[in-house]
């Protein structure tokens, strides 16, 4: 069990950047972070769209009257709209949780970055 635990910290440690790629390190990260930006986008569209339209739906579901509700198809859009609510409602939960996934990576890749530039300027300061 302890070997296989340092083979992991091992491993892990070796994914580390290393200050001497500190430019290749930042211009990595922020492509990455841009691509996420535009994921989020995307996503965030979704929700809105998909929100959008269940809200149309349902407007065109309660000036149908209620005679028609109770027919067959009726009732099939009746699940339809609900069903897009509840879809919007998901769309609405991924976006938070993959808001909150972005904004916590860019404040752990600014960190990261910050200490990377502290080691190369101490490596620099003592010419190591």
């Amino acid at each position: 069990m302890e070997k296989q635990n340092e083979s992991l910290r091992d491993r892990l440690m070796a994914r580390l950047p290393q200050p001497e790629n500190l430019a290749a390190y930042r211009e990595e990260t922020a492509l990455a972070l841009a691509k996420n930006d535009r994921k989020l986008i995307w996503v965030k569209w979704m929700a809105r769209s998909t929100w959008i339209v269940a809200l149309v739906y349902w407007a065109v579901l309660f000036n149908c009257g209620e005679r028609w509700l109770t027919t067959p198809n009726g009732r099939i859009f009746n699940f339809v709209v609900i069903g897009l609510f509840v879809c919007g409602l998901f769309q609405i939960l991924k976006e938070f949780v993959l808001r909150s996934r972005v904004e916590i990576l860019k404040e752990v890749k600014q960190v990261q970055l910050q200490v990377l530039e502290l080691q190369a300027s101490l490596n620099k300061h003592y010419g190591m």
